[in-house]
């Protein structure tokens, strides 16, 4: 799965346990609606409310019960929260958040009701990776923490074993038989395991941590380490990713949603070499780059996908997303601030930009192949974007999530 989470992860993360437990109803009674986490209830100096069928709560014990530490920013209206694994931000008025610096879109926007700002719940306690269970007869809002034994770490590291080794085979009907057919993004997954099996390479899971258990499945940290070997490149990373595995019938896990939290790739270590590359070479391949921000920017679709090497997978999901109506959703105003071709083999190369655009500023790097014609094309890349602290993290550079980065 390495093209897509970020697109997954915009809407996943707000939907996707909700489609596996029950949904808040809009049609509340006057009942007081009472939270718990993990059984004890919590208080509220504002009551929570539902609007639009999304339930509300003062932002503040909600976060300190999830063990956040919160800064509030009055001038911007922005809650800013902190658990040591999780990062999360949100302002007044947006129906966006971010969740460790990547944006997501949320259910509703945040809102002030005396005094106090209230947060959609259920969005906030499922991106911290706790279940969450509405019981409309009650009117009662059950967060789960969910508990993990021996038994169930050793049933998830088999399962993740058997995983790799299917990815490693390159073997889409045996990845398949371990992804829930009711996963909200089965069929973008299964296309995306047929684009990255094209390559050749090495999956390997690490530091695995399963943290929550319910009776339909888990929620699961796990390091995800991909090594290109060898056919249609792609940049070699390692993820920290959450997975949430549910039960099949005979008890088997399978992959219900796969979330990137951060990423590091190996070509970040290029940054700053200077390999000898020939002027026009280093020419041509400005050009292409300044031919897709001018495709961006000008939205026009024939120019930006002529940026980009048509055999690759970047490509074809650029053709989709166009044809989704993207560009009457985003505006760009990209450009280069810099490049440099930090590796060159007189047929490929790799290229760190430092770009900037409406969203603010952000580096990238890309891989390039000279064609058959002698034109520079884009073949893969990744973003590396700036926390609001300073701190470095990187993207993966998917078309659905192109905002976000260019």
């Amino acid at each position: 799965m390495l093209k897509k989470q970020w697109g997954l992860i915009t809407l996943a993360l707000v939907m996707v346990w909700s489609i596996m437990g029950s949904t808040v109803s809009a049609a509340a009674s006057q009942n007081p609606i009472r939270v718990y986490l993990d059984q004890v209830e919590m208080k509220f100096d504002v009551p929570p409310t539902i609007k639009n069928g999304v339930t509300f709560v003062q932002f503040r014990p909600l976060f300190e019960g999830l063990d956040y530490t919160v800064k509030w920013n009055n001038a911007d209206k922005r809650i800013n929260a902190d658990n040591g694994e999780t990062k999360l931000q949100l302002i007044v008025g947006k129906k966006s958040a971010h969740i460790n610096g990547q944006r997501t879109k949320l259910p509703a926007a945040p809102y002030i009701s005396k005094g106090s700002t209230l947060v959609p719940l259920r969005f906030v306690a499922e991106a911290t990776g706790y279940n969450v269970i509405w019981d409309q007869k009650k009117k009662t809002i059950q967060i789960e923490t969910g508990k993990v034994d021996d038994k169930t770490k050793a049933q998830v590291n088999a399962f993740l074993s058997k995983l790799s080794q299917a990815e490693n085979e390159r073997s889409i009907e045996k990845v398949s038989a371990l992804i829930d057919n009711y996963a909200p993004f089965y069929e973008e997954m299964i296309h995306d395991y047929g684009e990255y099996f094209k390559s050749q390479g090495q999956v390997t899971y690490t530091n695995i941590n399963p943290v929550n258990m319910y009776d339909y499945g888990a929620t699961v940290f796990v390091t995800k380490t991909n090594t290109w070997k060898s056919g249609p490149f792609y940049f070699d990373v390692k993820q920290d990713l959450i997975l949430k595995l549910t039960k099949a019938s005979n008890g088997n896990l399978q992959v219900f949603y796969e979330g990137v939290i951060s990423e590091s790739y190996a070509a970040e270590e290029l940054i700053g070499k200077q390999p000898a590359v020939p002027v026009k070479v280093k020419s041509a391949i400005e050009e292409t780059l300044n031919t897709q921000y001018e495709g961006y920017n000008t939205e026009n679709k024939q120019l930006l996908l002529s940026s980009f090497d048509p055999t690759t997978w970047i490509y074809r999901d650029v053709i989709s997303v166009l044809e989704d109506g993207w560009f009457e959703e985003f505006d760009y105003s990209l450009s280069a601030t810099e490049m440099n071709i930090v590796q060159y083999d007189g047929e490929t190369a790799i290229v760190h930009t430092e770009e900037t655009d409406l969203e603010g500023d952000h580096t990238t790097m890309y891989y390039m192949k000279q064609n058959l014609a002698g034109k520079w094309l884009i073949a893969d890349t990744f973003v590396i974007l700036r926390d609001e602290d300073g701190k470095i993290r990187s993207s993966l550079s998917d078309p659905r999530e192109a905002k976000l980065i260019h």
